[in-house]
């Protein structure tokens, strides 16, 4: 039986129903790690679930190096297309995150768009964290881009509709076994697809934990990806910016 995230982001639904998320909020994060850390063109830059490369590319026209995997095909098969149409190439591989196997070591890595929490045990959702620091160089940093727990319950809105390309997306919330769980309905006239989307939601201090025991130091949080200060009641986002001191 394949886990939610294996149907879904196969799917030709799903560029469509995160078509809002668009190159702005690419761009504002990497404006963001780069005015808080120091980029040169020699790093080796790593995208973990790097999805259809929305960041590596950017990262690529850029001037940077940049290796990314991901799970989904049809989403690498988009990443490998993009890169292709700028100069210079990504490279870009299948991967499973909790078993990926790297042998090089990386200035930066990048976890971004809530690419963690999709699995059913907590040692399977922070394997990639735990592991990370094996192919990491010292000094190197780890960018971690989540859902911050509080804000989203807080504010949690049951139920949306949208409507994109002539398809109605329908899209229900609850929060169940501390999870965010998304039922996703999309029609266009007799044609139905469904799909899930299940995330543990994890706190601030336990992430921080988590990357203390790993070996890292946070030597930045933010709330947003325009730089905002982090506020567990008032942030959407928690962005982790990490060093290796191993």
């Amino acid at each position: 039986m394949s886990e939610w995230f294996e149907d879904w982001f196969a799917s030709e639904q799903y560029l469509n129903v995160y078509k809002h998320r668009d190159q702005k909020d690419a761009l504002l994060l990497l404006d963001l790690i780069q005015r808080t850390i120091s980029i040169n063109n020699d790093f080796l830059i790593l995208d973990a679930a790097c999805g259809a490369g929305r960041y590596s590319n950017l990262l690529l026209q850029k001037g940077y190096k940049v290796i990314g995997f991901d799970l989904s095909l049809p989403l690498l098969k988009i990443a490998k297309t993009d890169a292709g149409k700028i100069s210079g190439e990504n490279i870009y591989f299948r991967s499973d995150i909790r078993s990926v196997k790297l042998k090089m070591k990386f200035n930066l890595i990048l976890n971004v768009f809530t690419s963690f929490g999709y699995f059913v045990t907590d040692e399977e959702n922070f394997s990639f964290i735990n592991n990370s620091i094996t192919f990491l160089k010292k000094k190197g940093y780890f960018v971690f881009d989540y859902i911050n727990k509080k804000y989203l319950i807080d504010n949690l809105i049951p139920y949306s509709q949208k409507e994109i390309d002539g398809y109605l997306i329908e899209e229900k919330r609850k929060i169940e076994n501390q999870r965010v769980i998304k039922e996703i309905n999309i029609s266009k006239g007799n044609e139905r697809h469904s799909f899930t989307e299940s995330v543990k939601l994890y706190s601030p201090e336990i992430l921080f934990e988590k990357f203390f025991k790993t070996g890292y130091k946070i030597i930045d949080v933010f709330g947003s990806y325009e730089g905002e200060n982090f506020s567990e009641i008032n942030s959407s986002r928690i962005i982790i910016i990490g060093q290796n001191e191993q």
